[in-house]
């Protein structure tokens, strides 16, 4: 019947003009549409902080000394007051009384930070042409199932009187 060599070749032959589908889009590019939207999107963030404040002191240097009794400054030698502090002294009744020494403190603000960003984007539309058929591509359609039908129906018909011819000759 068919040899194999001639359906290798048949079917290499019917290889042959297959076309990758990468090969296929570099000689046919798809048509597309390129559009870019530049975007900005604001952006407003609170933001609070406390700001730690050094402690703040002073000092009082002074000499004391005792008198029928009571308890007497006789010199201040030295008074050092701080930034936001000034030392005092008090002496009544034999009771010394000094302050100057604070802690530390902190300042609490709040503030807003606005960012504005600003974002490419773009949009690829690939356009797929739409194929309408013809007229005449329609009347080609339907002779051509006409013709398949009639071609059929002549090799049955051939293949049915062969059929017979055989049966009847034996």
């Amino acid at each position: 019947m068919i040899k194999p060599g001639f359906l290798i070749l048949l079917l290499v032959v019917s290889l042959t003009g297959c076309i990758s589908e990468q090969r296929c889009l570099k000689r046919y590019p798809l048509a597309e549409r390129t559009e870019t939207f530049v975007q900005h999107d604001t952006v407003t963030t609170v933001k609070d902080s406390l700001i730690p404040l050094p402690a703040d002191s002073g000092l009082i240097r002074a000499l004391l000394e005792c008198r029928e009794g009571k308890v007497v400054v006789r010199q201040i030698e030295e008074i050092k007051p701080g930034k936001r502090v000034v030392p005092f002294i008090d002496l009544k009744n034999n009771v010394l009384t000094t302050g100057a020494k604070i802690d530390s403190t902190s300042v609490y603000f709040a503030w807003k930070e606005t960012h504005i960003r600003e974002s490419k984007v773009q949009v690829k539309t690939i356009e797929k042409p739409v194929y309408k058929v013809t007229g005449f591509q329609t009347f080609l359609i339907w002779s051509g199932g006409i013709a398949w039908v009639v071609l059929l129906i002549l090799v049955g018909s051939f293949l049915i009187r062969a059929y017979i011819k055989r049966k009847l000759s034996l």
